[in-house]
């Protein structure tokens, strides 16, 4: 009887708590869950004096923020910059935290349990390689871990061919729930993520000595960490002291911007699942940067609905930086052409430095249109010609990307060309040959012909070579030569000789092309290369063999290779051609990008 008298009085005792735990925790739901976040996770300068933000956010719900949607504001070391751009969103990761609490009377539910977990960490939640789910269970005094951070299903797997078994101690919700929120940026693998924590429990909690009531809900809310709950029937509660414990669980998560539900819920648990997931992308925000200069910079990002809503980083940006823009007007980024089938020719003029002021010299250059990319002559990097072939009516993105002999590589930021059906008409800037540089060009080359042709006559005229000038004219039947007797034309073996002479042969070792096992080589030049108009010799289908790879020319008997100013270098048994290239002999292996070939001379 006594017995039955003190479980009386921890019933209502327990009660009691419940509902101050469940008023306390609706009024934190009031307090912290009713405003939006925003958050910056990674910047990068790959595109000077553009800087790229990697942020999200999440509104008073716990949903995403579509920041395609949202006006930001940015400000750069106390300057306000801009304008922010939304440019696209990047793949980053969810780190999912789950804490269970099992005392024996929700042993029965324990497979459940498992089978929750299994169902999130399978491939219709959780992405292998991007994110992480780490499982911690409730202890007397914090958190015990049973599964470390892991990225792939199979671990999740392997722990629960062991089963679980219910928690015969007391257990501490609280003290184990606030101790892994304090924890979870140092348990994420990348600072990046976006965290959340799952609690499966029945919502009560028999000690705490760290966290109140009051404190969870607020404490996750300020390190950005949505609480998600799954509420487990405890057969050994009475019905007051469940349905209270489900209302605090339900509270926490309100107040935390996470979702509830109960384990049986299988639709709700999917809910919370797609919740989480849909985290895993963040955006891309950009904004330039006048007078951009190394070091290291205070940006704070602010959402303009709301101006208490922002977030605060710093940037490190490297001095010796490259820069380069494209030199081209808004008013000059619109071309008609009659048709697509044919490329076309266009020049680019782009300015290059480097943020420390330092000059130095370029390894490599692209121009990229769209999603092709065309080698660019380092040497020709201030004004090009390119023939583009992949244009499209309307909007095409055009950006050019440079490396340095220092390993920085940058791309200019991205103009857009926008391209109408009609009549061929470019701008003056993109016309091949434009400009008064070019013009001048042309005038001092014409000169320099002039100047030569009049020096050629002045000397044979002073040498008397033009003496006989008058008899090659003809003057009728009394003043005609004499015929000549003509010579014998050479036969047709001699002609064949001539022209089909094979010098050498290259045989083809490697490559993605399906292209012929041997070729013949027996021009004075032959050329290698991806592009068939620019190369007699043509891998299309290699990426990694430039446009115009390579050059074969015959010096005597044998061929000397040269390298073409291509991206990824010329090797003759594994050493790169030099500028003076290498002289050929029979067995060389020569290696252009993926392609192999050998060279057979006997």
């Amino acid at each position: 009887m006594q017995n039955k008298n003190w479980r009386i009085l921890f019933q209502v005792f327990l009660f009691v708590c419940l509902f101050a735990l469940s008023v306390g925790g609706r009024a934190a739901a009031q307090d912290s869950g009713n405003s939006s976040q925003i958050f910056i996770t990674g910047s990068k300068v790959s595109s000077p004096p553009n800087v790229d933000l990697t942020v999200y956010g999440m509104d008073g719900s716990g949903n995403p923020l579509d920041f395609s949607q949202q006006t930001l504001t940015v400000y750069h070391n106390g300057v306000p910059s801009g304008p922010v751009t939304a440019n696209g969103r990047t793949s980053v990761g969810t780190f999912t935290l789950f804490l269970i609490d099992i005392p024996p009377g929700v042993s029965a539910q324990l497979p459940a349990i498992q089978e929750a977990i299994k169902q999130f960490a399978s491939p219709a939640t959780m992405q292998e390689g991007l994110d992480v789910v780490a499982i911690y269970k409730a202890g007397e005094t914090a958190a015990a871990q049973i599964l470390p951070p892991e990225q792939f299903h199979n671990s999740v797997s392997n722990l629960f061919a062991t089963p679980l078994e219910p928690e015969l101690g007391a257990t501490a919700l609280l003290d184990s729930l606030g101790g892994l929120i304090d924890q979870i940026n140092e348990l994420k693998p990348d600072p990046a993520m976006t965290p959340a924590i799952v609690v499966m429990s029945d919502g009560t909690d028999v000690v705490s000595t760290a966290f109140s009531e009051n404190e969870i809900a607020s404490h996750a809310v300020a390190m950005g960490v949505p609480i998600h709950t799954i509420w487990l029937t405890n057969e050994d509660l009475s019905p007051g002291s469940q349905q209270f414990g489900q209302d605090y669980l339900a509270s926490v998560a309100a107040g935390s911007r996470g979702l509830t539900a109960r384990l049986q819920d299988t639709a709700d648990l999917g809910a919370i699942w797609g919740r989480i997931a849909s985290f895993r992308d963040q955006t891309s925000a950009i904004y330039p940067v006048q007078g951009m200069t190394g070091g290291e910079a205070t940006v704070e990002l602010i959402l303009a609905d709301g101006q208490s809503v922002s977030a605060e980083s710093t940037v490190t940006i490297p001095g010796n930086l490259p820069m380069i823009t494209i030199d081209l007007p808004l008013e000059s980024r619109e071309l008609s052409l009659p048709n697509l089938d044919k490329p076309v020719k266009l020049r680019f003029s782009t300015t290059l430095a480097w943020l420390d002021g330092e000059t130095r010299e370029l390894a490599a250059a692209q121009l990229k249109v769209n999603d092709l990319s065309y080698d660019i002559p380092v040497v020709d990097i201030a004004q090009f010609d390119v023939d583009v072939s992949n244009l499209g009516l309307g909007m095409n993105s055009v950006e050019v990307a440079v490396l340095d002999i220092q390993g920085l590589r940058v791309t200019s930021p991205e103009i857009q060309l926008i391209v109408t059906e009609g009549s061929k008409s470019l701008p003056p800037e993109l016309e091949p040959g434009s400009g008064f540089l070019a013009m001048a060009g042309r005038i001092f080359l014409w000169l320099v012909v002039l100047a030569i042709l009049l020096a050629v006559l002045i000397f044979t005229l002073r040498k008397g070579r033009l003496s006989g000038l008058a008899d090659l004219i003809p003057r009728g039947p009394s003043h005609r030569r004499s015929a000549k007797p003509a010579e014998a034309p050479p036969t047709k073996p001699v002609i064949e000789a001539i022209q089909m002479r094979t010098i050498a042969r290259i045989e083809v070792l490697d490559a993605e092309t399906q292209t012929q096992p041997l070729f013949e080589l027996s021009q004075i030049v032959e050329r290698i290369g991806r592009s068939p108009a620019q190369s007699n010799i043509a891998f299309e289908n290699d990426i990694t063999v430039s446009r115009l790879h390579a050059s074969l020319h015959l010096e005597g008997s044998h061929y000397r290779i040269f390298d073409e100013h291509s991206t990824s270098g010329t090797w003759v048994n594994d050493q790169q051609v030099p500028e003076y290239g290498i002289q050929l002999m029979d067995g060389d292996e020569i290696h252009l990008g993926a392609v192999h070939l050998r060279y057979r001379q006997p």
